[in-house]
């Protein structure tokens, strides 16, 4: 099974107002048939199962900071495909973070207290 793919990571990430996105090639060490061994330039050997490449991960483990990011191991041909779902994967992320918020700010607003509340005798 020596095919001619080459592998790429497509991480992109959102920090504040700036957006950056970053590709690094893979070496191909071996191919079976249900995944690809590959080597970056640096470090350890990683196993990518088929049904895994080309699919974005999330790699926010929580929001802070301002910072959201997401990746993907793909073939090299499908580097723009990938960036463009993860400007879709991080926005739907933003407007998730955005409506959650939306919603807390209701509950603290049903929870105000009225500075007459204060003036009261016991």
């Amino acid at each position: 099974m020596n095919s001619h793919i080459k592998i790429v990571k497509v991480s992109a990430a959102i920090e504040r107002d700036e957006f950056a996105v970053k590709v690094s090639h893979w070496k191909l060490l071996l191919e079976t048939s249900r995944y690809y061994e590959i080597r970056g330039e640096e470090g350890p050997v990683k196993r990518i199962y088929k049904e895994k490449l080309n699919t974005v991960v999330d790699e926010t483990k929580s929001y802070s900071a301002g910072q959201l990011s997401c990746s993907a191991f793909c073939a090299e041909e499908r580097i723009n495909e990938m960036q463009i779902e993860m400007l879709r994967k991080l926005q739907l992320k933003i407007n998730q973070y955005m409506n959650e918020l939306h919603l807390n700010m209701k509950a603290i607003q049903r929870q105000s207290i009225c500075p007459e509340d204060f003036n009261q005798p016991e």
